[in-house]
């Protein structure tokens, strides 16, 4: 098998369940737990930029945008079908890990409704026996991502 062990596989699973928990309860400092020490962060904004954290305070500053915003909880984040590929580096204990991420929002007795959807690329780290994300990029399902079906032209709207 290609990838992680079976038992480091099960504990990046475990990472990334931890990491939707405490984002999606306000444990901040559980958040930040999670990430190395060194870690870096990039979000793409609305308006298509980039903003990127690097280290425990900036990205302390990231999840904070959300938690202290009085319309976040309720949000349920989701993250599957994670595919593991070597590290570009070559780095020992370091996988670089792509899936689908998306966000509903539950707010009863409202029906919950998606949110957000599209990919998380991240590099994942051991550090003293622990995986740890070590860089982390969340992007919409847009741009390079789609970057092969860029020969057929404009997309063209479901009908």
């Amino acid at each position: 098998m290609n990838g992680p062990s079976a038992q480091d596989r099960m504990e990046i699973y475990e990472l990334y369940a931890r990491y939707s928990w405490a984002l999606d309860t306000g444990d901040t400092d559980r958040y930040v737990s999670l990430f190395t020490t060194d870690a870096e962060a990039t979000e793409e904004t609305r308006e298509g930029g980039l903003e990127v954290r690097q280290g425990h305070d900036e990205i302390r500053k990231l999840v904070l945008k959300f938690h202290d915003r009085r319309d976040f909880p309720g949000h349920q984040h989701q993250m599957s079908q994670l595919v593991f590929d070597p590290d570009p580096q070559g780095r020992a204990d370091h996988w670089v890990v792509r899936c689908y991420a998306w966000a509903t929002i539950n707010r009863p007795p409202a029906a919950p409704h998606l949110h957000w959807c599209g990919h998380v690329r991240d590099v994942v780290a051991k550090v003293d026996g622990d995986w740890k994300i070590k860089s982390k990029a969340i992007m919409g399902w847009a741009g390079a991502v789609l970057s092969r079906f860029q020969r057929h032209g404009p997309s063209v709207p479901d009908q």
